[in-house]
């Protein structure tokens, strides 16, 4: 058996599966920091080979043990979906790793194609990586959900970080501390590069973490999150409704908490589909419900299905004042493959058919929701629903301008995983990039508010039933809410000079 498990771990695609995996560990929420550079492993076998496909399948066995462990999680939500989604277990756990691989198999291929010289190779790891981490973000909707960056999601000095490159350029940093044990093996001089990169990096985020808060009109703004964690299975039985939404009630109103003398929000936030039917239509029968809940003193932002004329569906959140009028909606722009529609519909529509009857519609328009204060002042809320949380560049467009971000979710599907610890993170990093307040209501999962230097300052914890208020603070000026992804693209040049600059040096490599 000994001798059986020597030569496995001698091959070198076992050994890059083992070190992708174990290298992700290092992101939230376990944190083990040293692990990212487990990923040294692969970049030493990248260093050795020989040929294109070897180095190919070395990336794409990284990638695979990275997004294995970090994506497992995915299988609950389809055990929760029910036996009709069992199916669909293999290829959650399985297909999706060996999909998202492939961008780190590429990103290898380049590197061998590009460079022949250990350091050189190195640097440009950094850069192809990262350059094809950002496409996995974009491609087909993209899927950016334990990007390297988030190794930073951390406070203070992470986030810190992140509030000047984003979680693109952390995500070169992270890989500059991950080579940097196989940088020192072979090329001192190169290592000693890589140290100075990154301990310039840190001391630039020390120099911003003072930035000061600067007021704007939600500051003051006391929100409460209500979160009642009713199970999946329950959540769309119409005969559960009425007491759903008496539990909805009683939280709103802080009764369960049994503090019913805590002071009235201004803004009351309920989850993704909190209403587990079509509100805007519902609305007459709901009001009387609804200004209970406001004492019409409250806004009210709730997630709910819409239809409009055409027939199309769409999950959306909307704003209602202290009287339960309809203010403002957002449709969901991002909607979740197999999840909220089926991909290829009418190419193979019976496949699609075992996965749902009906599709949602994507949103059109980056819409804010203008919520009018009792002093008057109207604070613009960028509204975001499940996971469009994780896309930074939308995130970033859409809360231009903006006094907080809203984000509304239902991580039921997640389990008791990393997932919604995962998600919350990312939520963090957001806050932490744009300098805004981001108040997380799960309907089942984590809520949370969230300062803008990516702070938690109210937490309700998974499968916790209760409601938390919070004041919100004003918002701080960030690089990366004016100049976006610059920051990323210097880094990444630097990665690529360095590069270039060992492409010929000999050094004293060893």
């Amino acid at each position: 058996m000994r001798q059986l498990l020597r030569q496995l771990f001698d091959r070198p695609l076992i050994r890059a599966i083992l070190a992708g995996g174990i290298a992700s560990l290092a992101l939230p929420p376990i944190h083990a920091l040293p692990l990212i550079c487990a990923l040294s492993v692969a970049a030493s076998s990248l260093l050795k080979a020989t040929r294109k496909r070897e180095a190919f399948w070395l990336g794409w066995g990284t990638g695979f043990g990275w997004f294995f462990v970090s994506f497992y999680w995915l299988a609950n939500a389809l055990v929760t979906g029910g036996p009709a989604f069992y199916w669909m277990i293999p290829f959650a756990v399985l297909a999706l790793p060996m999909g998202l691989a492939l961008f780190w198999g590429l990103a290898f291929l380049l590197v061998w194609c590009c460079f022949s010289r250990a350091p050189a190779r190195l640097a440009g790891l950094c850069f192809w990586l990262m350059v094809m981490e950002w496409l996995r973000g974009i491609i087909l909707t993209g899927f950016p959900w334990q990007l390297p960056g988030m190794l930073f999601g951390f406070a203070p000095l992470g986030f810190d970080l992140a509030s000047i490159l984003g979680v693109y350029g952390c995500g070169v940093v992270a890989l500059w501390l991950a080579i940097l044990p196989i940088a020192w093996r072979c090329h001192r001089g190169f290592a000693s590069m890589l140290a100075v990169l990154i301990a310039l990096g840190f001391g630039l985020a020390y120099s911003v973490s003072h930035r000061p808060l600067e007021t704007s009109t939600a500051s003051g703004l006391a929100v409460r999150l209500v979160q009642p964690s009713i199970p999946q299975h329950e959540k769309w039985a119409r005969n559960h409704r009425p007491n759903h939404l008496q539990q909805y009630l009683d939280l709103s109103l802080n009764d369960r908490l049994g503090d019913t003398n805590a002071p009235i929000p201004e803004l009351i936030v309920w989850g993704e589909t909190s209403y587990a039917g079509r509100a805007q239509a519902d609305l007459p029968q709901l009001k009387t419900y609804l200004t209970t809940i406001s004492r019409h003193q409250s806004a009210l932002i709730i997630g709910s299905i819409r239809r409009n004329q055409s027939g199309q569906y769409f999950n959306s959140a909307f704003l209602l004042d202290a009287n339960a009028n309809i203010v403002e909606h957002y449709d969901k722009r991002f909607l979740v493959p197999f999840g909220e529609f089926a991909p290829f519909r009418k190419i193979i529509p019976a496949i699609a058919a075992l996965v749902s009857t009906t599709d949602f519609s994507p949103g059109d328009t980056p819409t804010q929701l203008p919520l009018t204060r009792n002093n008057g002042q109207i604070v613009h809320i960028a509204p975001l629903i499940c996971y469009e949380i994780i896309y930074p560049t939308n995130t970033r467009k859409i809360s231009k301008n903006a006094d907080v971000i809203v984000n509304i979710t239902n991580d039921a599907w997640f389990g008791n995983s990393l997932g919604p610890r995962q998600h919350l993170a990312m939520t963090q990093m957001r806050a932490a990039e744009l300098g805004l307040p981001i108040v997380r209501v799960a309907g089942t999962g984590i809520s949370a508010a969230i300062n803008p230097y990516g702070k938690i300052i109210t937490r309700i914890n998974y499968r916790e039933i209760g409601a938390g208020d919070a004041v919100l603070s004003g918002r701080t000026t960030t690089f990366y809410a004016r100049w976006g992804e610059a920051g990323f693209i210097l880094v990444l040049l630097m990665s690529l000079g360095l590069g270039f600059i060992f492409r010929w040096q000999i050094g004293d490599e060893r």
